[in-house]
Formats: structure tokens, C-alpha cells, sequence
């Protein structure tokens, strides 16, 4: 009996290139661990300082681009599992929360997760720090509610 069995890896994808190589590093580490994968992402629907009016109807656009742009982070990841060989199972999280709490609160909720893999930044790296700031706020989020979950930073 491995110390794995029963447990998955949660990969946290956003579409950008580091997500990418975070993503086929939590390939690598199921298929040496025998784990299933899942593929998380997730998208906050309170848009900020919400308006009325003519702005809400862009909003509500807004929204549903962000949704396609999700589905087609997670059927990305599913191809490239698929290409080896691999099952994935895809999660789009969608609150008011902040990207990193929602993700947090699935791997909370999940409870089975052997690793959360996730890039060292995403999208927004204006700065190239060593880590963006969702990846930061996520890993201080995991640690705040205490979970037991190791985290794999993929630069």
C-alpha cells in the first residue's frame, strides 16, 4: 500500500505558460505516484465596485468570457493529460472569494490531496518576482487554515 493511495494531486491552472509546466509536472508526479489529477481553476464573479446600468450588461460580458476562458483552460489540461495517457479530473470554482481562498477552500474541502501544484506566477507577472501574488496569497492561505498539504511552486 502506497502512503498516496486514496490521495489525488490538485494542480492549480490558469492558462499561462508557467501553469503549463506547472501542470505537466503534476502529470510527472501522478504518474510516479500512481495518483489521480485534478485540474482546478477558478474565477471571482464579484466584479469590483459593481455598477448599474449599462456597465452591469458589460460585466455580465465580462463574466461570460471569463467562463469560456475557464472552460478552455480545463479542456487544455485534459488534453494534454489525455496526449499521455492520463485521466484528469477538471473543477471550475466560481464566488465572490478571491481566486486563492476559493482554491484554498477546494483543497480543504477535498481533504484527499497528496500535493498542490500550481506556477510561480501567472498572467499578470508585471513584476517577475519570484512568486505572483495569488500564488503567495495561496500558500499563506493553505498554511493559515493549517492544512497538511505539501505545495510544489513551479517556477
Amino acid at each position: 500500500m502506497s502512503a498516496f493511495e486514496g490521495r489525488r494531486i490538485v494542480a492549480a491552472v490558469d492558462g499561462s505558460d508557467v501553469s503549463r509546466e506547472a501542470f505537466r509536472r503534476a502529470l510527472d508526479l501522478a504518474e510516479a505516484l500512481s495518483c489521480p489529477v485534478t485540474a482546478v481553476t477558478a474565477i471571482q464573479t464579484r466584479m469590483p465596485g459593481y455598477r448599474a446600468g449599462y456597465f452591469s450588461l458589460v460585466d455580465r460580458h465580462i463574466l461570460k468570457e471569463l467562463k469560456e476562458f475557464a472552460r478552455d483552460v480545463l479542456d487544455e489540461a485534459w488534453q494534454a493529460a489525455a496526449a499521455r495517457g492520463l485521466a484528469v479530473e477538471t473543477v471550475a470554482l466560481e464566488a465572490d472569494k478571491e481566486i486563492f481562498e476559493q482554491i484554498a477552500d477546494y483543497v480543504e474541502q477535498a481533504g484527499d490531496a497528496a500535493f498542490l501544484v500550481m506556477g510561480s506566477y501567472g498572467h499578470a507577472a508585471r513584476d517577475r518576482r519570484i512568486l505572483g501574488s495569488t500564488t503567495e496569497r495561496l500558500i499563506l492561505e493553505i498554511a493559515r487554515k493549517g492544512l497538511k498539504v505539501p505545495v510544489l511552486v513551479v517556477p
